[in-house]
């Protein structure tokens, strides 16, 4: 098979997807053309934005169809052997060195811990589920602190690798398909929910596999960032096309209530803000059919990004590259 052969067989189907998830609202071009520099998924993508001006939702259309979107993920991080986003040796050193000190220099040490349990690590340890559990690589240190802990996948890959060398239980399949006899204490989403065609849906689900007071934690990018606005079509956080809904606090908060939860809580964080800036990028010379390689400069931009996030979250408390919320089940 030739090179536009398999190129051809590769593309992914799509479907509009012209108006608002959350208000119906029609949309308007954001941006245009935009390509997966990360992990060579073939095609141009766009993203809109609400017309709404209580609203701020920003999302992929056309996207791709539900059956196809797993073509986007062939080379993603979450398989091991994936080798798509590498690091020269200076920049893997000047990392551990700069990533370190920033920690220190901001006092991020106490809030990455919180951040890398996903707040949860002042809780009595229950029974957890992570939806979209990737790796495994949270679940076990999840599991370190004494959680009862399974996953949930629709990546055979992903989900193969967890059960096999990790040894936790995983549930292949749509999370609507997980049928469980006892509920969950906590269910967390890190970097998901901007992954699915049907948020809501997706709650709904957590919130019926979740015991009374039960907790929900979610993570995922923030369109209102400070980086947003910087690096605007380039901002790491876009990642087309596997990105199909990017929240700020507001949006994510009122998709939770009307996914059933109360005593919601919502902020934003810089803590990730390294990795953001790294990888946000002004061009995509250093990326060919996305091999993707991280040069000392990339990392000098994730430091420096850092250190004025930081500071920016500060004076404006919605900056931060990513939002959290956290919700119970009454």
């Amino acid at each position: 098979m030739n090179i536009k052969d398999s190129i051809r067989q590769n593309l992914i189907a799509t479907e509009a997807n012209p108006d608002c998830y959350l208000c119906g609202k029609s949309g308007e071009i954001l941006y245009r053309n935009r390509t997966d520099y990360l992990f060579g998924t073939p095609g141009e993508w766009s993203f809109k934005v609400c017309r709404g001006n209580d609203c701020g939702l920003v999302w992929l259309d056309p996207r791709p169809m539900v059956s196809e979107i797993g073509k986007a993920y062939q080379h993603y991080y979450t398989h091991k052997k994936s080798g798509h986003v590498r690091q020269t040796p200076m920049a893997t050193i000047m990392r551990a060195i700069l990533h370190s000190m920033s920690i220190h220099l901001l006092g991020l040490r106490k809030e990455r811990k919180h951040y890398k349990c996903m707040y949860l690590d002042q809780i009595s340890p229950g029974q957890l589920l992570e939806v979209g559990c990737g790796n495994g690589k949270r679940l076990a240190r999840m599991q370190a602190l004494g959680w009862d802990v399974m996953g949930q996948e629709v990546d055979p890959v992903a989900a193969s690798y967890v059960s096999e060398e990790r040894g936790i239980p995983v549930h292949l399949g749509m999370l609507q398909t997980l049928d469980v006899t006892e509920r969950y204490d906590a269910v967390i989403l890190s970097h998901v929910i901007e992954h699915v065609h049907d948020p809501l849906s997706l709650l709904e689900s957590c919130y019926r596999l979740l015991k009374e007071d039960g907790l929900l934690v979610i993570l995922t990018p923030n369109i209102a960032s400070h980086g947003h606005r910087k690096f605007g079509a380039v901002w790491r956080g876009l990642e087309p096309p596997r990105h199909l809904y990017l929240f700020n606090r507001e949006t994510l908060l009122r998709l939770a209530q009307k996914a059933g939860f109360n005593s919601l809580r919502s902020w934003t964080t810089s803590v990730g803000a390294f990795g953001m800036g790294q990888a946000s990028v002004s061009s995509v010379s250093g990326a060919k059919e996305g091999r993707y390689l991280i040069t000392t400069r990339d990392v000098w931009r994730g430091f420096w990004f850092q250190l004025v996030t930081r500071i920016i979250l500060l004076f404006n408390k919605d900056s931060g590259e990513e939002c959290v919320l956290m919700g119970t089940r009454k």
